[in-house]
């Protein structure tokens, strides 16, 4: 019997090729397009998911906040707190601190730069973590001070295909001995590192210059994670972290009007779900994958609704078939069987190929997202058969109603009329209701990509309140000292020789990052405390960037920060001094600053606000200070010249003359902006792609219904040719139906986008407006797809000689 079922389900298939053609291309690109966007959600999804003990590690990150002011947040913290959270909560196993470092690593005669992240760490760490060893034994490295730890990439690096074990680098002034290989970091590991070495030695370090990496509450930039043991309660711990951040920061707090709050965040949510600032890495953005999460159900149902459509459309012509198959004795079950098998056949290939497409794309489409293809591929048994059960279920869902409507039709009504069943209106509601809610889909994915691109022009073109054109950095990697000050200015002035080199400027940081500190401030004889980045400036940088002054003045001779006993004078922003609780500029001009106690500022200057950072980010408050040159390790050379060649081969001469030690390294600050915008750009492009591939869908599954339509009403249509009408008429008359169906389709789809669109948009600071135009164009091109593809189906029948049609009447 299944024999049977089978070999009528293929001479089906093949007796109407077109529809069997539309519904297998459809369901496949829909299938293949899910299939793409879900690998990658898979992939975003797993972050540190390898990590065994994953379920009980959590990061320790802080909010600072003062009393009316939005709180500030920071993905580290003080070095004290990992230690304390130890010693007073029995329900904390372990913990461990990272201290980020970066710069030049020595081996032999080699001088390199380290382009990976080196982390000073406490020996807990691959007790908490997963990390995998190649060479080397976890329990035992890090037993002595000077003893590091190499990725398998930083050691092929250093020491090429020599076993690297108890051989030596050199960082800073120190030696260290490799004494562990690990494998290469997963691509879904949120920390990223090359080089680890032993936390006690940095607090060895520290110590030496003065400072205090193990008991200090007010030295940021750790980042600290615990592991908490089997079956401890992590909200109750969390309900002592208050009473926690009063028993150690209590006085400090009530002294300097400003809280404290310790959070525990789940290591698993750190990728997609983290909103503090100075992440270590750049984090995934959960609203982009919540969207083509969004997009991929939209396509595959589209895929279904234009399977579901075409069959129940066809169903009339099948009604003479039904109704001989019942007059001979076959059962509704035994119909319902049958046409069951012809959908799971049609099923059946469309996943076949979808499946093709899916692994020819998968390299271009991982090429797109910048990906590496295997990380998207790997996929547990767990995943296909999840996958395999929702094309199941698909299946079913998409051939379960076509076959109740074709074996429901009564023999007698089948066998005397074209219409097989007298109830064709609620068939007809159906499929109208679908391809409103296909339309309706296809019009919501319009409106994102068209908001999301318009999004990421507005912030590529909006004026950033400073020049970042012509503009090369350079970067100093190894620590200087007052020794090399000739040297320093020797190298600016060899720069400022250079023809093609129309300014330099040096500071601590550079626009299109995080500024890279943040430090408390008191006004005056006030004990409340103000967080505000801080930033080492020259007196050039003002000017060289096109920076504006709203009230006093720049720098000109003013003494560096070097004299804690002497006033430094400083410049603020208009939002730092919004944040002093002052709102005319001028008015701060001359008031008293102070900084960790004694230390003594004058504010000389305000500059207007400018865009550091992408438009996702909100104006930070900042405090300018002079630095000494050389703690100014990024210099900002201004170009008069397209020649970049040519001026960087000039510019590599001074720096190797100057600073033999130290790797030439430079990037344009434009790209090094523009570089910020990279995930928004290329999720653009994957939304714009799967949009694209959406209305191609359902524009299949618009056109398959449309031939159909016209087909069985090509004698009206020829007889209202003979009475008289025009191709014009006959042309309005088909296309009306799918016009009201389509502007219902907007009446729903609208509401839907602009909310979507709105909370996707509320992630930047600055953002676009939500105009009616991102409707009108969704709308007006499913209109006219509409409208293209009715129209050769109509024009096709209106141009026909009536004779053809109506001869067999």
């Amino acid at each position: 019997m299944l024999k049977q079922d089978i070999q009528s389900g293929w001479r089906n298939f093949w007796k109407t090729k077109t529809f069997s053609f539309i519904n297998i291309t459809g369901l496949s690109l829909g299938i293949a397009a899910f299939l793409l966007i879900i690998a990658y959600l898979r992939f975003e999804y797993s972050y540190d998911n390898f990590h065994v003990k994953k379920e009980r590690i959590y990061r320790v990150p802080m909010q600072i906040s003062e009393k009316g002011e939005k709180a500030q947040t920071f993905a580290f913290t003080y070095p004290a707190v990992g230690p304390s959270l130890l010693k007073d909560y029995p329900e904390i196993e372990k913990m461990v601190r990272f201290r980020r470092r970066g710069g030049v690593i020595r081996q032999g005669e080699n001088t390199l730069l380290e382009s990976g992240p080196i982390f000073f760490v406490d020996k807990s760490i691959f007790s908490i973590f997963s990390f995998p060893f190649e060479q080397g034994n976890p329990s035992v490295v890090f037993s002595q001070l000077n003893e590091v730890v190499l990725t398998q990439t930083a050691a092929r690096k250093y020491f090429g295909a020599e076993n690297p074990i108890q051989k030596t680098i050199r960082y800073g002034n120190e030696d260290y001995v490799v004494t562990g290989i690990l494998k290469d970091l997963p691509a879904n590991s949120h920390l990223k590192f090359t080089i680890l070495f032993n936390y006690e030695k940095y607090i060895q370090l520290t110590k030496a210059n003065g400072g205090d990496a193990e008991n200090s509450w007010g030295w940021s930039d750790f980042y600290t994670y615990i592991l908490l043991k089997p079956g401890a309660d992590v909200k109750a711990l969390e309900k002592k972290l208050p009473a926690f951040a009063e028993k150690y920061m209590g006085s400090e707090m009530k002294e300097k009007g400003f809280n404290a709050q310790f959070d525990l965040q789940p290591i698993r949510d750190i990728h997609l779900y983290s909103s503090y600032d100075y992440e270590l890495v750049g984090n995934g953005n959960q609203g982009y994958l919540t969207y083509l999460g969004i997009a991929a159900f939209i396509i595959i149902f589209i895929a279904w609704i234009n399977y579901i459509n075409l069959s129940t459309s066809r169903a009339i012509d099948r009604s003479h078939e039904v109704g001989i198959r019942k007059a001979i004795g076959a059962s509704r079950p035994q119909l319902i069987k049958q046409f069951m098998t012809e959908s799971t056949l049609v099923n059946l290939f469309s996943i076949l190929l979808g499946l093709f497409i899916y692994f020819m794309a998968l390299p271009y489409f991982a090429s797109l997202l910048e990906k590496n293809v295997q990380d998207l591929r790997n996929a547990n048994s767990y995943f296909w058969l999840m996958i395999g059960g929702f094309f199941a279920f698909g299946a079913i869902f998409a051939g379960f109603y076509p076959s109740l409507v074709l074996s429901a039709f009564q023999p007698v009504t089948a066998l005397k009329s074209n219409n097989g069943n007298t109830r064709a209106g609620g068939k007809s509601f159906l499929r109208k209701s679908l391809v409103v809610i296909q339309f309706t889909a296809a019009i919501i994915l319009i409106t994102g990509a068209i908001g999301f691109y318009r999004q990421l022009q507005f912030m590529s073109s909006k004026d950033l309140g400073i020049k970042v054109d012509q503009t090369l950095l350079l970067f100093q990697n190894v620590d200087q000292d007052s020794s090399k000050l000739s040297s320093i200015a020797a190298f600016t002035d060899a720069l400022k020789k250079i023809p093609a080199i129309s300014s330099v400027t040096s500071s601590t940081s550079a626009p299109g990052q995080e500024v890279g500190g943040s430090s408390g401030f008191t006004m005056g004889q006030s004990k409340s405390e103000k967080r505000c980045r801080v930033f080492g400036i020259d007196n050039a940088f003002i000017p060289n960037y096109g920076l504006q002054m709203v009230a006093g003045r720049n720098f000109t001779t003013d003494s560096a920060m070097s004299d804690r006993s002497a006033t430094t004078n400083v410049i603020l922003n208009e939002t730092a001094v919004k944040v002093f609780g002052i709102s005319n500029p001028a008015e701060m001009i001359g008031k008293d600053l102070y900084f960790g106690g004694p230390l003594k500022m004058n504010v000389i200057g305000v500059i207007k606000d400018y865009h550091q950072e992408s438009l996702r980010n909100s104006f930070d408050p900042i405090v300018f200070y002079p630095e000494q040159e050389y703690n100014r390790n990024i210099f900002s050379l201004k170009l008069n010249t397209k020649n970049y060649d040519q001026v960087i081969a000039d510019v590599k001469v001074a720096w190797v003359s100057r600073f033999p030690e130290s790797p030439f390294t430079y990037s344009f600050l434009d790209e090094r902006f523009n570089a910020q915008y990279k995930n928004d750009r290329l999720f653009s492009a994957v939304l714009w792609w799967f949009t694209a591939l959406a209305i191609v869908v359902a524009g299949m599954g618009l056109f398959g219904l449309s031939l159909y339509t016209i087909t069985k009403r090509k004698k009206e249509i020829s007889i209202r040719k003979v009475l008289g009408a025009s191709v014009q008429q006959i042309f309005i008359l088909t296309s009306f139906d799918y016009m009201k169906l389509i502007f219902i389709s907007g009446g729903i789809a609208i509401p839907a986008a602009f909310t979507l669109l709105n909370k996707w948009l509320d992630q930047y600071a600055f953002r676009i407006p939500v105009t009616v135009w991102l409707f009108i164009i969704p709308l007006s091109m499913i209109l006219t797809l509409a409208l293209i593809t009715i129209a050769f189906q109509s024009m096709k029948a209106a141009i026909q000689n009536p004779v053809n049609n109506l001869r067999s009447e």
